[in-house]
């Protein structure tokens, strides 16, 4: 008897347990069906295209990436399980709201907030929803607060259960990969996605973009900005393009400007789908996942066949390369592209360039900074210049100085398109994919045949043999000091050593024993001085120059007597030798004898 009433009362203990339980909170930890999305605990796969859906854990990665309240720019695919049904389709609203998993489980979801049925239209009839149903699909998303979801009637049911009715979505740029970039040979939707997708984004501020490119296709459908006329606030419009129209392997043409690379005007041609069109400007890969034209540095082209211009350099300048750089025989553009070709950029601040050299042309166009005229509050001008006077094979001249090295003056005649140019100065390869001249750092040299001397004072123009800093009377260290500046002279002094570091005076040394800098020298007048006041630091460009004369590789030149052409300017804070483009030592030609 006593054991059965302690049975009895063990059983009504752990009842009373149990029914306390009830009255426990769940773990302070578990996600609520409010909480911002967790972390996924499966792999992530796929691309976010319509052939290789993002799985949930992918698409919660993808859009981690946004800031709150930020939505994509591109439609995404993403393939999953019906974990949970918040509200399923009615013919009342048309949409649903429900969240997806990969496993069909409620522990890691993507939330699909009101999107539409299949066919990307409201929901009129047809199969509802039941948990465990597989499911694609297809919009932006968002960053709502912290939780991922699709945004509101911007995404809709592509699949469900593996039926389909379309409805497209860019989703990353499908295909076989075709075109140059160039006007004769441009890319095709999924050639343009390529070029771009080794290009680093790190912020809005800071992107690599490719040069002007061609892109060619056909629009497949206008986003959410509206065409030109409906979304003409700001003059452009953002679209896609696919090869055949079709809203597969899409590109997206975000914020481009019309024909003739200007805003939109009332009264002209709008857009619509099944247009053809190219379209000439830059790439970038937006948040390093979204190929894309970049807002406001690209335009229409061509549309239905239609140009007004505008003109492209297409990335590589094509044509055959020409030239040397010298005042005799110039660069054509094509020339001075392959000149930069191997340069290396690695930021605003840190970058190779060639010496000062000539580049000869005709200017194909103007670019947005306008004519010295219009753009002229730095008196210089922006600029392409091509073979031939067009729109192809062009060279871009950035911010370029007027005739004698000069800012540009009222009263003086200004440039247009079809005039006669030789450009004199740096080139650099802007981001290793845009080869242009170094801003402020090059000036026109002769206009339509007319030229003015680029040296200053007593300084020689180029071509001038007999006046001081000439072949024949090169400048000394001391006179060379005493001008301050010069362009395209002759400096003779003794390599007498180098300098490390960033500060002349802390990082003079005059040996050449363990040194490991191929970027620059020390010069003086005599072979002996170690008086960093008495010498002048001379910057070696990239190239022979510095193959040649560099005492890491060559200390035996420590001492000699040498022959420098280049410009003369600040560098270490103190007067020096720049762009140095032409070297005798010891009885050696280095570089292209001016």
């Amino acid at each position: 008897m006593k054991k059965l009433f302690y049975s009895f009362f063990v059983m009504a203990m752990t009842a009373m347990f149990v029914v306390s339980c009830e009255d426990v909170p769940a773990p302070f930890d578990l996600p609520t069906p409010d909480d911002p999305t967790p972390a996924p605990s499966v792999d992530p796969t796929g691309s976010g295209t319509q052939a290789d859906p993002y799985n949930v854990a992918a698409a919660i990665e993808f859009a981690q990436k946004l800031q709150v309240g930020e939505e994509s720019q591109q439609d995404i695919y993403i393939k999953g399980k019906v974990a949970s049904i918040r509200e399923n389709y009615t013919a009342q609203y048309g949409n649903a709201t429900f969240s997806i998993s990969d496993d069909g489980t409620s522990k890691v979801t993507f939330l699909v907030y009101r999107a539409l049925y299949l066919g990307n239209k409201k929901y009129s009839s047809g199969d509802l929803l039941n948990e465990g149903d597989d499911v694609i699909v297809c919009g932006k998303v968002v960053n709502y607060n912290g939780t991922l979801e699709t945004q509101q009637n911007k995404a809709f049911l592509y699949s469900l259960n593996g039926k389909s009715e379309g409805g497209g979505g860019g989703g990353g740029t499908e295909g076989e990969a075709k075109g140059s970039g160039t006007v004769d040979d441009p890319y095709n939707p999924a050639g343009a996605a390529a070029a771009v997708k080794n290009l680093t984004w790190t912020s809005n501020d800071v992107y690599d973009t490719t040069g002007d490119v061609y892109v060619k296709g056909k629009i497949s459908r206008i986003a959410d900005k509206g065409t030109f006329t409906e979304g003409g606030t700001y003059g452009n419009a953002s679209f896609y393009i696919s090869e055949d129209g079709k809203e597969n392997g899409e590109f997206y043409c975000y914020r481009i400007l019309y024909l003739g690379n200007k805003k939109f005007e009332a009264g002209k041609t709008d857009i619509k789908v099944g247009d053809d069109v190219v379209i000439c400007g830059q790439l970038m890969n937006y948040r390093g996942n979204t190929p894309e034209t970049v807002a406001g540095k690209a335009y229409l082209y061509s549309l239905n066949g239609k140009t007004e211009g505008g003109g492209g350099g297409g990335g590589d300048t094509g044509g055959e390369a020409k030239g040397s750089g010298t005042l005799n025989d110039p660069y054509n553009p094509a020339g001075a592209a392959a000149a930069v070709k191997n340069l290396t950029w690695t930021s605003n601040d840190s970058y190779d360039t060639t010496g000062d050299v000539y580049v000869k042309g005709k200017i194909s166009r103007i670019a947005d900074k306008g004519t010295f005229t219009e753009g002229g509050t730095y008196g210089n001008a922006s600029f392409y210049i091509s073979e031939d006077g067009k729109e192809n094979g062009e060279f871009y001249c950035f911010r370029v100085l007027y005739l004698g090295n000069k800012k540009f003056e009222a009263g003086q005649t200004d440039i247009k398109v079809g005039d006669e140019v030789i450009i004199y100065g740096q080139l650099m390869n802007y981001r290793n994919n845009t080869p242009e001249t170094v801003a402020g750092k090059a000036h026109l040299y002769s206009l339509n045949g007319k030229t003015e001397d680029g040296g200053g004072g007593d300084t020689p123009g180029p071509g001038d043999d007999t006046g001081v800093g000439s072949y024949s009377n090169p400048y000394t260290v001391s006179t060379a000091v005493a001008a301050g500046s010069g362009t395209g002279v002759y400096v003779k002094a003794f390599i007498v050593g180098y300098v490390s570091g960033q500060v002349l005076a802390e990082g003079a040394h005059f040996t050449a024993e363990g040194c490991d800098v191929k970027t620059n020298l020390l010069i003086a007048q005599s072979a002996s001085e170690t008086d960093v006041a008495k010498c002048m630091p001379v910057q070696l460009p990239n190239g022979n120059v510095r193959t040649g004369l560099n005492l890491a590789d060559h200390p035996e030149n420590l001492g000699k007597e040498v022959l420098l052409y280049g410009n003369i300017e600040k560098y270490f804070g103190a007067t020096g030798i720049k762009s140095v483009t032409y070297a005798e030592i010891g009885g050696t030609s280095i570089g292209t004898k001016p």
